[in-house]
């Protein structure tokens, strides 16, 4: 997998680590021009759970990265928190965007199935639903990224998200003086809103209007 800055690091500064949702990657914050003037941490490729902690920690040591913020959306979310909890001393800042608390055994049983039938159709089918509510957005999607994932992105992959996704169990509650934001749209079909992450003392930032796709409008980060 393999992580890499998106601009050199600057001597000032905390850079932000970005980690994308389940048959995404970080290639969504270039098409939409996100977090632009950042240096940003950005996966080489699609995230393997299995193995992100490990490569996520030798990058930041061959590049004397003490300290990091993390931004992630959808199982982003999941991981950053996840790394969060075991290394909270090196994250200043922790975004959870479109994070949901849980996926129920039999929601990932049917993803799993749907893939194993027909990888291509089912994932056009789960972007479609990531992007409601983001009719130009989805186009620039389909026009730009959608064919390259379709080509690119592994079973195994796949697989593996969804083995971590089912076994995920987020915390009761977060190391004291965390800097952690919650933020969620209230239309995300995906991650509903009922299943939203919630910590004590975290209070969350709902986007009334907002999808999935939270993460593409400008003023979330």
């Amino acid at each position: 997998m393999g992580f890499s800055f998106n601009q050199r690091l600057r001597s000032e500064g905390v850079p932000l680590l970005f980690l994308p949702g389940w048959g995404f990657d970080a290639r969504l914050l270039k098409i939409y021009q996100l977090i632009p003037e950042e240096t940003l941490i950005v996966p080489d490729s699609f995230v393997d759970p299995h193995s992100l902690e490990r490569e996520l920690l030798y990058f930041l040591k061959q590049n004397s990265c003490d300290t990091i913020r993390i931004a992630g959306w959808s199982l982003g979310a999941q991981l950053g928190l996840d790394f969060y909890l075991v290394h909270s001393h090196r994250v200043k800042e922790l975004v959870l965007l479109a994070m949901r608390k849980s996926w129920p055994a039999h929601e990932i049983e049917e993803i799993r199935q749907g893939i194993c039938r027909d990888m291509k159709n089912f994932m056009r089918d789960f972007y479609r639903k990531c992007f409601l509510g983001y009719k130009k957005a989805y186009q620039k999607f389909t026009d730009e990224l959608q064919d390259q994932y379709l080509s690119e992105m592994t079973m195994e992959n796949l697989l593996a998200g969804l083995d971590y996704l089912q076994n995920f169990t987020p915390p009761d509650s977060l190391p004291q003086k965390s800097k952690v934001r919650i933020i969620h749209g209230r239309k995300d079909v995906v991650a509903p809103i009922g299943d939203m992450a919630g910590f004590p003392g975290v209070e969350p930032e709902i986007y009334p209007h907002s999808g999935h796709m939270v993460l593409i409008e400008g003023c979330v980060l």
